[in-house]
């Protein structure tokens, strides 16, 4: 019998979308205050890069273990497309970026609907392990 690959588990699908749906947050304070007055510095800049680079590059994985309990995964590089610099968000119209700001709400709420389902799919037990509580 061939041992399960401990990739696809229901435990690392967890940390995997946890993790994504953490930094989709973080990704999201960069924008969230009002941008109109708002100074953007090189440095604010490269942060949101380092942010947009790593939700790039982490996408595939997300999508290949949490995807298929997602609407629509692939709404998330539309946004990240959208939203290159913030200096491009500072510069869209406000209805323009009222509308990325919906759509960035909207997947941050399918994936934690993806997160609840995969932690749907957990035993007692091993959710019991995965929170670190003791046995009873």
């Amino acid at each position: 019998m061939a041992a399960k690959n401990t990739f696809t588990r229901i435990e690392n699908r967890i940390v995997v979308c946890r993790e994504y749906t953490e930094l989709w947050q973080n990704y999201f304070t960069f924008f969230s205050e009002d941008m109109e007055d708002r100074l953007i510095t090189e440095q604010m800049e490269k942060e949101f890069q380092n942010i947009m680079n790593v939700l790039a590059l982490n996408h595939y994985k997300f999508s290949e273990l949490c995807g298929e309990f997602m609407k629509n995964d692939a709404v998330i590089l539309d946004i990240l497309a959208q939203s290159d610099s913030l200096q491009t968000i500072k510069d869209m119209p406000e209805a323009t970026r009222s509308k990325l700001m919906i759509e960035w709400h909207t997947t941050f709420i399918d994936m934690n609907k993806a997160l609840g389902k995969l932690l749907a799919k957990l035993t007692p037990k091993q959710l019991q392990a995965m929170q670190g509580a003791p046995s009873a």
